[in-house]
């Protein structure tokens, strides 16, 4: 253990605490984490350890500051993690809290889950990735046609992000540029084939680069307090969500389509029984292009079907911009509740962000912001109802944030059982 006396030197131990809380900082940042559950998560570690290490958490970086040695580490936070990733740092930090592990060696094993390969080859990378593209394209019921270009050109789109990973500068140009390509693509289509509904068709296949969580994420910050990282992580949310619209703008502009052309909703839909497999269908494309664990595949499509048709039923009963919300809310319980009770310890974003996806209110925002860029008011319109469901997503994780303790409590059966393994669970 640390040994924090003023006026010491500092000993191997505070200095891997120091670099293990950097580290941990830049993982739950990588593991789309929000500032206020790193801050805790940390505060946790610190305390388990009894050691005196003061943070500071940001949207795309950490200080970690031992006062007693005048040591400062700090960890910029790089591309975002895989399932798998995700995973392995959820049950190392799950250790971490209840002080199970050595420090040395936790620091070299989160070193290794930054580095490591993903475990399920390119091409099901790619085809979960166009098996996303067919569950998007169910859920708005889009035509035979359309939801065969949606996966046809998810296709190139899946191989070119694969290729950009890690590749810096190149990778952020990538939400814009493909954009863009898709687009032009659909655009070119729709002009000379007459596709229906060819703004949601260019979106499906981009989709997953919308920053819909990242603008949720901040405002739940922003509602928490922290003010420096919700702007921040705002700001860069709204610059991708904008580069975006406008690579979709300039690919229409381009190919010179009429506003007649323009339209939210598909002219011919497909029958309503596809809403049933298009839930499940996404879920498992999300399973092989993020290589989710196999302890958490079946609770990834429970949660995404059931948050689905719990959204769909709500809607009859409240605005559907509230609706996403509420179910999200819930479905975040659940997720809490069985990460606590189900033998494993099923990761809760793990299972999480697939139904966060489904839901798409960034893909709502993205039409919208496209709409005014091409003055169409029908697109543009949807942009209140947009801004209302990130804020109605927002709230509905902060509430389920303060009562997720009560679900994670130990049943009475389980309460003298020693915890294997698992994430990160609020307290």
């Amino acid at each position: 253990m640390a040994d924090n006396t003023p006026g010491k030197p500092a000993t191997a131990d505070d200095n891997q605490m120091l670099a293990l809380i950097a580290e941990v900082g830049e993982a739950l940042n990588r593991s789309s984490y929000p500032v206020p559950l790193t801050k805790q998560v940390i505060q946790d570690i610190t305390s388990a350890y009894e050691d005196d290490i003061s943070t500071e958490v940001f949207a795309t970086y950490i200080i970690a500051l031992d006062r007693a040695n005048g040591k400062v580490a700090v960890a910029n936070t790089g591309s975002m993690y895989r399932f798998d990733q995700v995973a392995q740092t959820e049950s190392l930090i799950h250790k971490l809290r209840s002080a199970k592990v050595p420090i040395g060696q936790t620091l070299k094993d989160l070193r290794a889950v930054a580095t490591a390969p993903p475990p399920v080859n390119a091409v099901a990378r790619v085809v979960g990735y166009m098996l996303m593209a067919l569950g998007f394209a169910l859920c708005f019921r889009m035509s035979v046609p359309a939801t065969i270009a949606a996966v046809l050109i998810s296709i190139p789109v899946a191989a070119i992000l694969l290729w950009s990973t890690g590749k810096g500068t190149l990778a952020t140009l990538m939400p814009f540029l493909l954009t863009f390509l898709a687009a032009l693509a659909i655009a070119i289509w729709a002009i000379h084939g007459g596709t229906s509904d060819p703004v949601r068709l260019a979106v499906i296949p981009v989709v997953t680069l919308i920053p819909g969580a990242a603008l949720t994420t901040a405002l739940m910050e922003l509602t928490a307090g922290e003010m420096i990282a919700g702007a921040t992580r705002l700001i860069s949310a709204l610059v991708v969500l904008l580069s975006m619209a406008f690579g979709l703008a300039l690919a229409i502009d381009i190919v010179g389509m009429p506003s007649t052309h323009l339209q939210d909703l598909t002219e011919t839909q497909a029958p309503s029984w596809v809403l049933w497999i298009a839930a499940p269908i996404f879920a498992i494309g999300n399973i092989l292009n993020l290589c989710t664990p196999k302890r958490d595949w079946f609770w990834t499509i429970a949660l995404a079907f059931g948050a689905f048709w719990l959204n769909e039923l709500l809607q009859n009963v409240i605005q559907p911009a509230f609706a996403g919300g509420v179910a999200l809310g819930i479905t975040l319980l659940v997720a809490w509740a069985i990460n606590a009770h189900v033998k494993g310890n099923p990761s809760v974003l793990v299972m999480y962000l697939p139904t966060w996806w489904l839901l798409v209110p960034g893909s709502m925002g993205f039409v919208a912001v496209t709409g005014a860029i091409t003055e169409d008011h029908q697109l543009g319109s949807l942009g209140t109802n947009a801004a209302l469901s990130l804020l109605s997503m927002a709230i509905c994780m902060m509430v389920a944030s303060v009562l997720a303790p009560y679900v994670t409590r130990p049943l009475p059966w389980r309460r003298n059982a020693a915890d294997d393994d698992g994430g990160v669970r609020p307290t």
